[in-house]
């Protein structure tokens, strides 16, 4: 599908979630079903509303990590039920000729999926979409319950190159996104797409 990484040899293919994989935010769905159920935490019970305080921050790592904490105190199952519903309602859908280049890539590469978003999001959308890695935002459990803070590498940005070598230890083959934040990413890669905004500016545009 893609001609330059048939000169390169077996490694990992990186693939961003929200808005390459799949359509529009996980988290962001997530949070609106958050407000919608009342759930809050330590963190977010002086906030009348999480999805806007969360579209208030200034700062999009503040953002993923905030998406993270707010998710705290649910149970694993939860969480499960809101991507599910996110995906019946069609707030999210997979992007079909993504799953299909990550599906073609797996052939001879390692996928994964590194997402800015919850790691926890992020392992349940991989899993619907058939794919056996991943890497986000990581968060404490309690049991089965996410612990609302978060700790390590804030996936976004710079963030994505630092998590490509803990994730792999080497310079990945490949990788794809959407957005500006994936820039330092693709430019980390030795073939790379985009597929949002920045498509064709200074990477190709997939497909």
């Amino acid at each position: 599908m893609i001609a330059e990484l048939d000169e390169l040899p077996p490694g990992e293919a990186l693939f961003d979630m929200d808005g390459t994989l799949v359509t529009h935010d996980v988290a962001e769905s997530c949070l609106r079903r958050v407000d919608a159920t009342g759930h809050r935490n330590a963190v977010t019970e002086a906030h009348d509303g999480v999805f806007a305080h969360y579209q208030q921050l200034g700062d999009y790592f503040a953002q993923c990590r905030y998406a993270a904490v707010a998710l705290g105190g649910l149970r694993v199952r939860d969480v499960e039920q809101m991507v599910d519903d996110a995906f019946a309602t069609g707030d999210n859908e997979p992007v079909a000729a993504m799953c299909e280049l990550a599906h073609w890539m797996s052939r001879r590469h390692r996928v994964w999926l590194l997402t800015g978003s919850p790691e926890i999001l992020g392992e349940l959308v991989a899993r619907r979409l058939g794919l056996q890695h991943w890497y986000g935002i990581k968060q404490p459990f309690d049991g089965d319950r996410l612990v609302p803070s978060t700790y390590g590498i804030t996936t976004a940005g710079p963030g994505k190159v630092e998590a490509a070598w803990v994730m792999t230890g080497r310079v990945p083959v490949f990788a794809v996104g959407d957005s500006p934040h994936d820039l330092p990413l693709l430019r980390h890669a030795r073939v790379a797409r985009t597929c949002g905004k920045s498509a064709g500016v200074e990477f190709p545009a997939y497909p």
